[in-house]
């Protein structure tokens, strides 16, 4: 494992996260303590709300992404950057026709050995320490993502479920 490389070096992933919708490609990078991860997300990508104990910075480098953190919901566009905290429920959802593409840093790393084809970026005689390596928490989050994003949107409830059950078709 090198500790420079090309991105066009580095294998495409899929998203192996359940999502409520769409399709996500990564590229993913890591060291010991922190990992970045190049996501593609897909029209009518839409994310469970999750968890983890790292810290998130998002940059947007392509189209737009509405990301929710706790009971908030903001819409981002090409060059917005945003910080999600440690351990605060976030999700996000692609409701444009293109895609949207984003630079996601974590620190201390998301567990890299989830992701098909993260790469290590290391030293040839350095040893990887993954110890401080972070697991992501789908399960036991107490949020209704519905009614958050319904509010967010000025929808009602109904409007937004009617929304995604066209958008399902």
């Amino acid at each position: 494992m090198p500790i420079c490389v090309n991105i066009d070096d580095i294998e495409e992933g899929q998203n192996v996260l359940k999502t409520r919708g769409g399709v996500m490609s990564t590229k993913m990078v890591y060291g010991n303590d922190c990992n970045m991860m190049i996501a593609v997300r897909g029209p009518g990508y839409h994310s469970h709300p999750h968890t983890h104990d790292a810290e998130q910075i998002n940059y947007v480098t392509e189209g737009e992404v509405w990301v929710f953190i706790n009971n908030d919901g903001f819409l981002m566009k090409q060059g917005d950057l945003c910080r999600i905290p440690r351990n605060a429920v976030h999700w996000a959802w692609n409701r444009s026709d293109g895609d949207v593409t984003l630079i996601e840093v974590h620190a201390p790393a998301c567990d890299p050995l989830l992701r098909k084809g993260a790469f290590g970026l290391y030293f040839e005689d350095e040893t990887p320490d993954l110890t401080t390596a972070v697991d992501t928490i789908r399960s036991g989050i107490d949020v209704d993502p519905m009614e958050i994003e319904a509010r967010v949107l000025g929808l009602t409830v109904e409007e937004l479920k009617a929304e995604l059950e066209a958008a399902a078709e």
